[in-house]
């Protein structure tokens, strides 16, 4: 049961407030809270009415309510705690992913402290993900045993113990259980948050609830090198300072998820078990889960071995600029997915793969000349590419979903969203050794164009792979 309002606009006639109370009273619904009262119209009222309904008996009481002659509009709201409860899951989400990335632009700092070189680099970067992927899987079912609120509140604490873990950094061992714990709370909330967001939505409304998440993820991911140079390149304590501030964010979202109403946990809910994909959506899976792959393969690039190496490359080592440059790429994914949002899934991927490809090409060019303005053209592709794959795999996939099998697909798309977070740039990293590093992102930049060039095949393909389940 959930609480839930209806505006109900009926004719000014004798007895129609009692056949509405009736109407609740025969189905076994207690009314919370209702007030009546006049319109512009005089001959017209407004009820509005708070009760507490599952989905199946607010049906049946929205069926009956416009079979009633005197009834002429009904309207459903959001209650203020769900409101609340859910802004409070896109915030928690929000703030979670920010502190993903404060150590982007400091990647240069501790290179040159503890002589890190791209292979450790991609390594510390990339531990996170590995943490990711078995706490996606796991927490995602546990969500319908234990409730949304309490996984969430143990994201957002894992949040706060990773920061502070980077904070008190002095190696490579803390930096790197630092990014495990901020793994775990990343799994977490990107295991749980679409679910809860769609469940508290007033219209359940998958494609919206994807798309804000797909929003927060992706202004997360920008906002968190932007504030951690500009605190470590004009505050004291460069390396501490960006941590203490996320601390500070983390815990009015932490406060706020203890306080919220979730949408409620199903009785029991399934055992746990290895996520299954319904035969019938396999391929159109797998493309999306794939694309995600690809999209966010490009992004760890830039957001762990370019900000390291821009001295090098382009002349400059500003760590402001390192954690812009990094950000710069996700804030034009963000911009690019309002662009896009108002397209279908199909067109937003291959618009996307056209627009990566141009960044992966703009990034070699800019590495072999040294180019400042070639490496933010890249910037500008890559990002204007990663939007609408993001948000349009994402999409594809909540969007097809059946409700038994939408948790499953979920933590399964981001798991595999998570290996391609992590797989190629550690292989880039360990590549980079033998070969040397532009080699490595040539090959790289080479393997990706691969991919993309038969992801949007596959996406030409989409229509002929749907099948009903």
């Amino acid at each position: 049961m959930t609480a839930c309002i209806l505006s109900v606009t009926v004719r000014n006639r004798p007895g129609v407030l009692a056949r509405v109370s009736d109407l609740f009273a025969h189905s076994g619904t207690n009314i919370d809270r209702m007030t009546v009262g006049e319109i512009r119209n005089p001959s017209l009222s407004r009820m509005k009415i708070e009760a507490r309904l599952d989905e199946v008996r607010l049906k049946n009481i929205i069926g009956c309510l416009q079979r009633m002659q005197d009834v002429l509009d009904i309207r459903t709201f959001q209650s203020r705690s769900r409101k609340f409860a859910y802004w409070s899951v896109v915030y928690g989400l929000f703030v979670t992913i920010l502190g993903l990335n404060l150590a982007t632009p400091l990647y240069a700092v501790y290179k040159a402290q503890w002589g890190l070189t791209p292979g450790i680099i991609t390594l510390v970067f990339a531990a996170y993900a590995l943490a990711v992927i078995p706490s996606i899987v796991l927490f995602g079912q546990l969500s319908d045993r234990i409730g949304y609120r309490k996984l969430l509140a143990a994201g957002a604490v894992a949040a706060l113990s990773g920061s502070a873990c980077m904070a008190l950094a002095d190696g490579l061992p803390m930096l790197l259980l630092a990014r495990t714990l901020q793994g775990l709370s990343v799994g977490l909330f990107n295991g749980i948050a679409v679910s809860a967001m769609t469940a508290l939505h007033r219209n359940k409304d998958r494609q919206r609830s994807a798309f804000l998440a797909a929003a927060a993820v992706t202004a997360g991911n920008a906002l968190g090198p932007v504030m951690s140079g500009a605190l470590a390149q004009f505050g004291p304590w460069p390396t501490q300072l960006p941590y203490l501030a996320h601390i500070v964010l983390v815990l009015p979202g932490l406060a706020c998820l203890l306080v919220s109403r979730a949408a409620p946990r199903k009785s029991g809910g399934p055992r746990l078990h290895w996520p299954a994909i319904p035969r019938g959506l396999l391929m159109p899976f797998l493309l999306s889960s794939v694309t995600s792959f690809i999209a966010w393969a490009v992004i760890s690039l830039f957001m762990s071995v370019i900000p390291s190496y821009m001295e090098e490359w382009i002349g400059t080592s500003s760590l402001l600029m390192s954690g812009v440059t990094s950000a710069s790429v996700l804030a034009v994914s963000a911009a690019s997915q309002l662009i896009f949002g108002r397209l279908s899934p199909e067109k937003m991927a291959l618009a996307g793969f056209v627009l990566l490809g141009g960044g992966l090409i703009s990034l070699v060019l800019a590495i072999h000349a040294g180019s400042g303005l070639l490496l933010a053209v890249s910037v500008l592709f890559t990002g204007l590419g990663h939007g609408p794959l993001y948000a349009g795999s994402l999409a594809l996939t909540n969007n097809m979903a059946p409700e038994h099998s939408r948790g499953d697909m979920i933590s399964s798309y981001y798991a595999v969203t998570y290996l391609g977070v992590a797989l190629p740039v550690m292989g880039l990293g360990l590549l980079a050794q033998p070969l040397g590093l532009e080699s490595a992102i040539g090959g790289f930049v080479l393997v990706l164009g691969f991919m993309s060039a038969v992801g949007m095949w596959g996406w030409s393909m989409i229509n002929k792979w749907r099948k009903p389940v």
